[in-house]
């Protein structure tokens, strides 16, 4: 999942699946098409912008320096309006660059340090899973959350993406309400464009998932707990 902002929420093809029987509930769940993106644009006036993103591990090079499973973005025009990124140096993808699929890509501040060390990156040509893109931003440096680095990422044209890992490429939505004290009034005119879109009857389910930031906190405070709790635990019998 993309970085979801509190001011942003996202939808995919399955949601948040807590178990094996969540799952199988949810397995049959279309995919999320450009055509979701464009429901929910057109029928949703609190909505402000919609960006599709798709996102692999794949290998990205240059000359004989070689990453393994970097994560590698596909992106639509309207990623711009979403503050997950932060070029600190050169600049991000224009909305142009984004609807022609140039091959121009923006690093992770992690994956050019590993590419490139002190050199400057800008303008250089690196091959992702073998294909050229020319280097046009890095990223602001952002750390790690939950053990896990956010620096190590590069990030293309969804169209220049889909030619590399195939049309079919499972496709989330950010979606980012007019005002950030509209996210759930927002979400509910998303499900009703998107029961739309998608043909649902009245008592249909919905067959797509949609979640915030905070569930993901929620989930995250709920796993911790346990862990929380053997470490205070330690502590006393340290003490």
């Amino acid at each position: 999942v993309s970085d979801v902002g509190a001011d942003s929420f996202v939808v995919d093809r399955f949601g948040i699946t807590r178990s094996d029987e969540d799952f199988e509930k949810v397995r049959s769940n279309p995919r999320i098409t450009m055509q979701d993106a464009a429901a929910i644009k057109k029928f949703s006036p609190l909505v402000r912008s919609v960006m599709a993103e798709s996102t692999r591990s794949g290998q990205v090079a240059f000359r004989e320096k070689l990453l393994e499973s970097v994560s590698v973005r596909g992106v639509s025009a309207e990623y711009v309006n979403f503050s997950s990124y932060n070029a600190e140096r050169g600049r991000l993808l224009s909305p142009s660059e984004v609807e022609r699929n140039r091959n121009v890509v923006l690093l992770g501040w992690g994956t050019a340090d590993r590419l490139f060390g002190q050199a400057n990156a800008l303008e250089k040509i690196i091959k992702i899973e073998g294909v050229h893109f020319r280097v046009i931003g890095v990223n602001e440096k952002k750390g790690s959350v939950f053990g896990q680095s956010q620096d190590e990422f590069a990030v293309i044209p969804l169209g220049a993406f889909q030619k590399i890992f195939g049309a079919r490429v499972r496709l989330s939505l950010n979606v980012k309400p007019v005002d950030p004290m509209l996210v759930s009034d927002a979400m509910d005119e998303a499900t009703v464009a998107l029961r739309i879109e998608r043909r649902l009857k009245p008592k249909d389910k919905n067959n797509f998932g949609m979640f915030t930031s905070d569930t993901l906190l929620g989930i995250y405070r709920q796993a911790t707990q346990g862990i929380f709790a053997v470490l205070v635990g330690v502590v006393a019998l340290s003490l």
